[in-house]
């Protein structure tokens, strides 16, 4: 019997000994799994915190179903990394519908690094836009996504479509009582050298993990507008004394914990096109401020603009 255990107590000794002739039976622990709606490993040589990572090239196959690296085109229809169709949905049909919103969509085009707007929330976490169509009014449609560095790779936290200007596009988050918002701001240009630009901020509301387009509403609950404020815009008309009448909106917009807060205001001047130098004659000046905060988590206005209350009808909005 003592013969026999210390054989079997060699035998362990020979195994601790000899590694390589012994198999371990300890379980191998894998890597943790990343919390995401999406993930793409990090090219090879790219380490966690490199702006490289953030390259088009890189973004485009984490957030488009369809993309071909190669060519840098993306099937039609478009669909995201989840594999929902992108499409902009007005918050309630024949609601809410900003002037342009029916502008005609464009030919798809192979897409370009200029195609992709990246803001830095963090080092290591960053607000992404992939442009993947253009429509005829300067706006562009496609994924938005709020997309983290790991350490295995790129995780997609949160995800949704946005429809914005995308000329000098910026995103950022506000938080406002106690809801994250996307706030894409961007300009459309036109006229001599693209110096005649008209900026708009567009804002999405991020529930869970989704960046929503919701409409803003009046106290009572009914449609005010979509959750686009234009800083600028400009509009005319003819009078049946054969002069122009020009509108003139600006707009000033500003981010609280607690509310929205614009700052508006509007000139109206006639104007004789026959006569362009002599100065305009005023036929009427207004500014207002109006706030725009959460109520029973939605976003509610307290004022009409001053747009929709002094712009008369048989006016034409120029988008130039």
């Amino acid at each position: 019997m003592r013969k026999t255990r210390l054989l079997k107590w060699g035998g362990v000794l020979g195994c601790a000994l000899a590694l390589a002739g012994c198999k371990s039976t300890a379980p191998v622990r894998a890597a943790p799994a990343v919390a995401a709606l999406c993930f793409s490993e990090r090219p090879t040589g790219v380490h966690a915190l490199s702006p490289d990572q953030w390259r088009a090239e890189v973004l485009y196959p984490l957030l488009l179903s369809g993309y071909d690296t190669r060519t840098w085109q993306v099937a039609t229809p478009v669909t995201d990394c989840m594999g929902t169709p992108v499409l902009w949905q007005d918050p309630a049909p024949g609601e809410c519908v900003e002037a342009g919103s029916t502008a005609a969509m464009l030919p798809p085009t192979t897409l370009t690094a200029g195609d992709v707007v990246v803001s830095e929330i963090r080092p290591e976490l960053r607000l992404v836009w992939a442009v993947a169509r253009h429509f005829a009014d300067g706006e562009g449609l496609g994924p938005v996504a709020l997309v983290e560095s790991t350490p295995r790779g790129l995780a997609v936290k949160a995800l949704g479509v946005l429809r914005s200007r995308t000329k000098n596009a910026k995103l950022r988050l506000e938080r406002m009582g106690g809801v994250e918002m996307l706030v894409a701001e961007g300009e459309r240009c036109a006229g001599p050298m693209g110096t005649a630009c008209q900026r708009a901020v567009r804002v999405l509301l991020q529930r869970g993990n989704r960046f929503i387009n919701e409409p803003v509403l009046t106290a009572e609950g009914a449609c005010a507008s979509p959750a686009l404020f234009q800083l600028n815009r400009t509009a005319s008309r003819s009078l049946p004394s054969r002069w122009l009448r020009r509108y003139d909106y600006t707009a000033a917009l500003s981010f609280t914990t607690e509310v929205i807060r614009l700052q508006e205001q509007m000139v109206v001047n006639d104007m004789d096109p026959k006569q362009p130098s002599i100065p305009p004659r005023q036929f009427r000046k207004a500014q207002i401020d109006r706030s725009v905060k959460l109520s029973a988590g939605r976003l509610v206005v307290d004022d009409s603009s001053l747009w929709g209350r002094l712009l008369e009808d048989g006016a034409t909005e120029s988008t130039k």
